[in-house]
């Protein structure tokens, strides 16, 4: 694995996924319903109010990094 410097890291840290998505692949943002969206790919990966859930495989965050 390359070295990443811990700056970049944490400015990675600070976007949010939905964000990320937005910005970066569009083509996989799907609105579910209210203020929650999906990807197109993996719809049990759930994103609302700044944290996301993948329900599939139990595991959630805030950033697009964890």
């Amino acid at each position: 694995m390359p070295y990443i410097p811990p700056d970049v890291v944490a400015k990675a840290r600070e976007m949010d996924l939905l964000t990320y998505l937005k910005n970066y692949e569009p083509q996989e943002f799907v609105h579910f319903g209210g203020n929650t969206y999906c990807t197109r790919t993996h719809d049990s990966l759930k994103i609302s109010n700044g944290k996301w859930c993948w329900f599939s495989r139990g595991i959630g965050g805030y950033s697009a990094l964890d």
